[in-house]
């Protein structure tokens, strides 16, 4: 990896975080009193928690949806240890979306005359299994109002769950997604196999696709995406059909099971979580040598060590990094690799 990343800013350094998970916190008020109810985060590397009453990385509109949230649930005397994280969304326009994700099958946490009264168009009140730490959907016990919103990315529109994934900052991101479509073609001498490939509209394979904010955006006519999470596929397959995209294809399943899509034709595009490419990507991407990996990373030094690996049949063509978190010590960095 080079030593020096250069780091693209749009100068936005507040209030740019469209989505937010809050956990919650209760303490003893006394024997006569309710325990009282906060909003949350977890401490970095631990499992103590810090109450959260303002958060200058979120729009005010969020804030104030969460502080409405944990009133109602504070005059119904639930505590942190029925809930389990309040999960709020919001789009370019302000509309706001959230997930109260709850430990007892409270149906009636909030009731429809409440949520009505809230400023957001829509949640969902979601049974979690308490064995798990994680915020997983085991059942929907109640949904009020459209629980999914819609953005526009380099002009494309594209709907989206709450639970499902989504950048955090459009801005910065629709500036990584420029710089990745001037490099979505063929390497100048890539030798290609066959005589069904076009050079000016290369094929393309988008691994860990999301609802296809890149794929659909800049890579081009023929792409196909693979992702895991159904509710993103089921996005991605909405998405697809209301651009009319018929050469673009959603295929549900891990990364690492769709392999066979890898070929040494295509231009692969991928943006994984931040443990980075599952090791049989890696070795398919070595096996297969495509000619121009593009490579969107959250966490550079798992995208260190994929590249390592790489570099046995790839060298570096370029990479930038993009300030998609500011304030926080996470940046986003983008590499083209090309084979050798």
């Amino acid at each position: 990896m080079p030593h020096k990343i250069n780091v693209y800013t749009d100068g936005r350094e507040f209030q740019y975080r469209n989505k937010v998970e809050f956990s919650w916190f209760s303490e003893r008020a006394g024997e006569s009193h309710p325990d009282t109810l906060d909003l949350a985060f977890f401490r970095r590397g631990s499992k103590g928690k810090i109450i959260v009453n303002e958060c200058s990385l979120l729009p005010p509109e969020v804030i104030a949806l969460a502080h409405s949230v944990r009133d109602i649930l504070r005059r119904k005397h639930i505590s942190a240890r029925q809930l389990k994280t309040l999960l709020i969304r919001s789009n370019q326009q302000g509309s706001c979306v959230w997930q109260l994700y709850i430990k007892d099958r409270l149906a009636d946490a909030i009731t429809h005359e409440e949520a009505e009264a809230l400023s957001a168009q829509g949640g969902e009140i979601i049974y979690s299994d308490p064995r798990s730490p994680a915020s997983r959907i085991t059942a929907r016990l109640a949904k009020f109002g459209v629980t999914t919103l819609t953005d526009t990315i380099l002009g494309t529109p594209f709907r989206y769950a709450c639970e499902g994934f989504f950048q955090v900052n459009i801005p910065a991101y629709e500036q990584a997604l420029r710089d990745i479509q001037e490099w979505v073609s063929y390497p100048k001498y890539t030798t290609l196999a066959g005589d069904n490939f076009n050079r000016k509209s290369p094929s393309v394979i988008d691994l860990y696709a999301g609802v296809g904010t890149i794929g659909l955006t800049v890579g081009g006519d023929n792409v196909t995406l693979i992702e895991i999470n159904e509710f993103a596929v089921a996005e991605m397959q909405r998405n697809i059909a209301a651009l009319g995209r018929a050469n673009a294809r959603a295929i549900l399943a891990p990364s690492e099971k769709a392999l066979d899509f890898i070929t040494p034709n295509h231009i692969v595009i991928v943006d994984p979580p931040r443990a980075g490419l599952h090791a049989d990507v890696v070795a398919k991407l070595l096996e297969a040598t495509p000619p121009r990996i593009i490579y969107l990373s959250c966490n550079p030094i798992t995208q260190a060590r994929d590249i390592a690996l790489l570099a046995k049949e790839y060298s570096i063509h370029t990479h930038q990094g993009y300030n998609f978190f500011p304030r926080t010590p996470h940046i986003e960095h983008l590499v083209v690799l090309d084979r050798k």
